[in-house]
């Protein structure tokens, strides 16, 4: 290949052809997901700054924080303006990420999605939708075409022809080798291993439809990090592992390590030593050092239940929320129990009666600390970033489900949808939504 990829960490790549290099989604220290994530590796402050200056462009796949990492903005703000560095995101109906860029000064390109926008002379970029809120940017330069698929949910042939649509054939494919969220609680190790063999079955799907040169697992060199969601690093794919599972199929499989290059002047790439180094860091985790959370007394709890009313409030109708919660199909919006192990209290959560009751005795849905709960409150993401750092217990069948059709509502808004009459009429979007949670279901089953 004539155009260069650097490895940096975990989803960041560094991808160069000619004047234009571009940076994906640095994340380089510090824990994600409200301390339930943290990095196999970190990178250092220097080489952070080199790395800085030799980029054009950094590219931001999508608002989770093991992508849009605000503490590497809010850090590095001052060099990233210095080196005149232009943003790339897409364009989103609430702006909250754009917004926040040029807040601290910075170059901010949207990309309109399915349009091509040239960098150079050399350098083409177009970026593809996916779900909610991931995306996907296909770089063609010098003839290559270069796909970063990152999360982007390819698991059949449907999902992935759709990106294939646009994108054609490509040279190279980077993209997620392992699971990423909550998978049923410590005795489900079931559907972890399942969840682990799709992300496999994914790839396979992937260079079936888009028939790479090369392929690069990445964006899964994490681990689950804190004390209340270790236990999901039970069945995690590692490079060697992908290897093993896929040695009789016809994939020209590639790992990097941090400042590995690939292309350019360097076309062969032997992966024996990217592969021994992340196999040490998955093979010593449990030598690592759990992160937990912070008691939150039940009063501040009821401050920040009345924020969380007042949200949903103001971006949801209210009366329509309680019409539906009386459909017995939909199960909408029922009291959810919620045992907060770590201050001894159990409490109930009741948006039909908008209220918040504790010293519950009723039975319990769901276990978690009392920090995750009050970052569900003051948070649109806050459901989102629990599902995906997994700290918490299911202690009754369904509550996992019951959790999602009420104190999940606020995740609608967060990506721009708001419960109203206009909203019954986004059938793509409710089918999705129940296509989802037929899955977890049947996966908890």
């Amino acid at each position: 290949m004539k155009t260069k990829i650097t490895f940096v960490n975990h989803a960041s790549i560094c991808v160069t052809a000619g004047s234009v290099s571009i940076l994906s989604d640095p994340w380089y220290f510090g824990s994600a997901f409200h301390n339930g994530w943290s990095l196999l590796c970190e990178n250092s402050d220097d080489e952070i700054g080199r790395i800085i200056d030799s980029i054009t462009h950094i590219w931001i796949s999508h608002e989770h924080p093991d992508h849009f990492s605000i503490p590497f903005f809010k850090k590095y703000s001052t060099k990233l303006k210095k080196n005149k560095i232009t943003i790339l995101f897409q364009k989103t109906k609430d702006q909250r990420v754009v917004n926040f860029l040029r807040k601290l000064g910075l170059n901010v390109n949207e990309l309109n999605f399915n349009r091509r926008v040239d960098l150079s002379d050399e350098v083409t970029i177009s970026c593809f939708k996916d779900g909610l809120y991931d995306s996907a940017l296909l770089i063609e330069s010098f003839g290559e075409k270069i796909l970063n698929l990152n999360d982007c949910v390819t698991r059949t042939i449907k999902d992935a022809k759709r990106i294939f649509n646009q994108t054609g054939h490509v040279d190279f494919l980077a993209t997620q080798f392992s699971y990423a969220a909550w998978k049923g609680g410590k005795s489900n190790k079931q559907w972890r291993e399942f969840a682990a063999q799709e992300k496999i079955n994914a790839i396979r799907v992937q260079n079936k439809v888009f028939r790479p040169k090369y392929i690069l697992p990445f964006a899964s060199f994490i681990y689950f990090s804190n004390d209340r969601n270790f236990y999901l690093n039970d069945s995690v794919n590692t490079p060697k592992k992908i290897i093993n599972n896929m040695s009789d199929d016809s994939i020209n499989l590639i790992f990097m390590k941090p400042y590995d290059v690939f292309g350019g002047v360097n076309s062969e790439h032997n992966s024996d030593k990217a592969i021994t180094f992340w196999e040490e860091r998955f093979n010593n985790l449990n030598k690592t050092k759990k992160l937990g959370h912070d008691k939150i007394p039940i009063e501040a709890l009821e401050i920040s239940f009345e924020k969380f009313l007042l949200n949903l409030k103001n971006n949801n109708n209210l009366f329509l929320i309680r019409m539906l919660s009386y459909l017995p199909l939909l199960n909408f919006c029922k009291p959810l129990v919620i045992e907060l192990d770590d201050i001894e209290e159990t409490v109930k959560i009741d948006l039909q009666k908008m209220e918040f009751e504790t010293n519950q005795k009723s039975k319990v849905d769901l276990k978690m600390s009392s920090d995750s709960l009050n970052f569900i409150f003051i948070n649109q993401f806050g459901f989102d970033t629990l599902t995906v750092n997994g700290c918490f217990d299911e202690k009754n069948h369904g509550g996992f489900i019951k959790s999602i059709k009420s104190i999940g509502i606020p995740l609608l808004n967060n990506n721009g949808y708001k419960i109203n009459f206009r909203f019954l009429f986004n059938i793509r979007l409710i089918f999705n939504f129940f296509r989802s949670v037929i899955r977890v279901k049947q996966n908890l089953a």
